[in-house]
């Protein structure tokens, strides 16, 4: 008996040895929405499992150990806005994320270390005027809430910001080593790059250089290196195609990758997925999810239908 269990550990060693940690480790996931509920699927699309079920829910995002999901839903009956949770891949009771100070939580992210979420951040919700000529207003920040401790912290915040126009600020995330966070200006159709802070809300980069564009550059993901921001620019119009780039950030230049939308890294920033959609401009639109090795000739695949906002 005492020598199988030498044999046992001798064995687990030699593939420590030879394949390192990885060789025990889960398969890497990928998350994306169908039907207004969170599913999970290994990163070749297949697997595919549902995880949530009110039909509210959206903008998931994977913590580091691959372990929780955190993604925004519902939506509060007195002011219109919904909340984050968090929920296990395993499935079960989500769990509504208090954030004291704060009627609604949107676009959650995780840092590199799994403590902590950036996420954008209303208060002071309130609307002005009456019926079809109302508008609505709301403190807007980016905040970095250390999850353990409950406490929040805003990084950027613009009191009386007009939501009906589009969000001044979407899509937060953290730079590799969490020293920085990337966000999406404005939200509106036509508009909105995207800016680098530091976390004391410093403005360390702008894309592009100007502070206004035409061309909308959305959800903007650092490269594993940090040198390199994914982004989509979504189509304006029906001679436009839907665009994914990466752009480089000390020499502020684009490099288109393909066409798309809603791109996220997978397989450790080596390949990206992201949506392409059939029949876009019309009542029939629906996306499907593709994957896009980054090596030179790779061309994508199809591999998840009616599926959208893949998050590695």
């Amino acid at each position: 008996m005492r020598t199988l269990q030498v044999i046992r550990i001798l064995l687990i060693l030699l593939a420590l040895l030879l394949f390192g940690a990885g060789a025990v480790a889960a398969a890497e996931n990928l998350l994306f929405v169908r039907a207004g509920n969170i599913w999970i699927a290994n990163i070749d699309g297949s697997g595919e499992r549902q995880i949530t079920s009110s039909g509210q829910d959206e903008s998931p995002a994977l913590s580091p150990d691959g372990k929780t999901i955190v993604y925004h839903s519902g939506w509060d009956e007195k002011t219109g806005y919904g909340n984050l949770y968090s929920i296990s891949i395993r499935g079960g009771t989500p769990k509504k994320m208090e954030f004291p100070g704060f009627q609604g939580a949107e676009h959650a992210s995780f840092a590199p270390d799994g403590k902590h979420i950036v996420f954008v951040g209303l208060s002071n919700i309130r609307k002005e005027g009456k019926g079809d000529s109302a508008m609505t207003y709301a403190t807007m920040s980016i905040c970095v809430a250390d999850l353990g401790r409950g406490k929040v912290r805003k990084i950027i915040r613009t009191p009386n910001a007009l939501l009906d126009t589009g969000y001044i600020y979407s899509n937060p995330s953290f730079s590799p080593d969490g020293s920085s966070i990337a966000y999406q200006d404005e939200g509106s159709d036509v508009s909105g790059g995207f800016s680098v802070i530091s976390l004391a809300g410093k403005k360390l980069f702008h894309y592009p250089s100007r502070a206004w564009s035409s061309v909308p550059y959305w959800r903007p993901l650092f490269s594993f290196d940090g040198k390199q921001i994914l982004c989509y620019s979504p189509a304006t119009s029906e001679s436009i195609k839907d665009a994914v780039y990466l752009v480089d950030i000390a020499k502020g230049t684009k490099r288109k990758v393909t066409e798309g939308t809603s791109s996220a890294f997978i397989k450790g920033g080596k390949a990206i997925v992201f949506e392409r959609w059939n029949d876009k401009w019309t009542e029939k639109a629906t996306p499907d999810l593709w994957v896009l090795d980054l090596t030179p000739g790779a061309t994508p695949k199809k591999i998840i239908l009616d599926a959208s906002q893949p998050a590695g």
